[in-house]
């Protein structure tokens, strides 16, 4: 069975009438993934993980219904996904963290106002009186975009202006890696069968229930899984497919390996019309980006565990500079006007997240969380490939049961 018959088992009807099972590995998952965040939040709370805390953050989270696990996992994703994306923009600006938090403060206050976002690049500042300006992080985003681009690195370089226009994405991962204690890299697998190819390694250390990678692309809902490249076989088309509980599905393909790699061009991906609109859209995005790397991430050899597990959330368009690191674009719909606000939330659920994808709302993402201590690594994500597909050779199943469920 191709992938085309995977779409018919994420269609309203199939869904209905297997929610039961989806809807419990569902659950588990997000009990799992609330257990693991909430474990990182207390520790970088300066807590003590001791035997008693661990009992009781397991005796709060069972308390708790679904709902409400799954909106406390948004808190905790919101958090760490917004320092991520405050500590790249930091790196590609050549800001320290404390700066893009007084510098946009002043700017929230009214100091020196200015249109925030993508899309208000151009805009020249308003400001009541004259003031010493205040770089907002769409304005250094600004900044950024106004440098030329070299077309065999694909990295925006001036060498004659200092600052984020000469920074590459070698000089980013450097600096995360000191700011955050880890960043992400490509390298050859290690998982040693012949499709392996390369795979995402994390060097430094990564704290159980860090979030640790964010999956790029384009994203289709169910509404638009006709318009993804050769439906109904997708799979045909890009290696880089991966699925949401909601029936999402993100194509990483058209991000490629981000900079300084030269991005796929419309021309090269048969890319027309909204689907070409779409790609320059994503292109738009901060490519320098070394955690926009988790579609590399390889499916365990047999005898070895996981050491990531996904965690779906919902990105809210608009704040300000900071969409750009965001690695995802709706299939469909426009970027957010600037002056539009943002926030994080949990992953939307079968029933209503339809009516909530649109302009300037949610981006349906994807992040990779530390299942346990991580250090000097290659990170592995079980794949739960489909029962109901045929699978690959190198696949071993970590938990057969869990595929079933989860494509049930």
């Amino acid at each position: 069975m191709s992938w085309s018959k995977a779409l018919e088992r994420l269609s309203w009807k199939n869904l209905l009438q297997t929610f039961d099972k989806r809807r419990l590995q569902h659950e588990i998952d997000t009990h799992r993934l609330l257990l693991l965040t909430e474990h990182y939040a207390r520790r970088a709370r300066g807590m003590p993980m001791d035997e008693g805390q661990l009992a009781s953050v397991g005796e709060e989270a069972q308390a708790l219904s679904f709902d409400e696990r799954r909106a406390r996992l948004a808190q905790h994703l919101d958090r760490q996904i917004t320092h991520i994306a405050k500590q790249v923009h930091a790196a590609v600006s050549g800001l320290d963290a404390p700066a893009y938090e007084e510098k946009q403060s002043a700017a929230d206050r009214g100091a020196h106002v200015r249109p925030r976002g993508l899309w208000g690049m151009t805009g020249r500042s308003r400001s009541a009186a004259p003031t010493e300006p205040v770089q907002t992080a769409s304005e250094a985003v600004s900044a950024q975009d106004r440098g030329t681009t070299d077309a065999s690195t694909g990295d925006s370089a001036t060498p004659s202006v200092s600052g984020p226009h000469a920074i590459m994405m070698k000089d980013v991962t450097a600096r995360l890696q000191e700011r955050m204690g880890f960043a992400l890299h490509l390298a050859p697998s290690a998982v040693g069968h012949a499709e392996a190819g390369e795979g995402l390694w994390l060097k430094g250390r990564a704290k159980t229930g860090a979030v640790v990678g964010l999956y790029p692309g384009i994203v289709y809902t169910r509404s638009h899984y006709r318009d993804m490249p050769g439906y109904p076989k997708v799979d045909r088309e890009s290696d880089f497919l991966i699925s949401r509980f909601d029936g999402a599905i993100l194509d990483a393909k058209p991000w490629g390996r981000g900079a300084p790699e030269e991005p796929p061009s419309a021309e090269s991906l048969g890319y027309r019309g909204l689907q070409a609109d779409t790609l320059a859209q994503l292109h738009s995005l901060e490519r320098r980006h070394p955690f926009s790397l988790a579609h590399y991430a390889n499916h365990p050899p047999a005898g070895r565990r996981p050491n990531i597990m996904i965690a779906a959330y919902d990105f809210r368009e608009g704040q300000g500079g900071l969409r750009r690191y965001i690695p995802n674009v709706m299939f469909g719909h426009t970027l957010a006007k600037p002056q539009e606000d943002c926030t994080l939330s949990g992953s939307g659920t079968a029933t209503d997240i339809e009516r909530q994808v649109g302009p300037s709302k949610a981006v349906l993402c994807l992040a990779l969380v530390a299942t346990r201590e991580i250090e000097d690594e290659e990170l592995l994500l079980n794949y739960r490939l489909s029962p109901g597909l045929e699978r690959p050779s190198w696949y071993t199943p970590v938990d057969q049961a869990e595929d079933s469920r989860r494509w049930s």
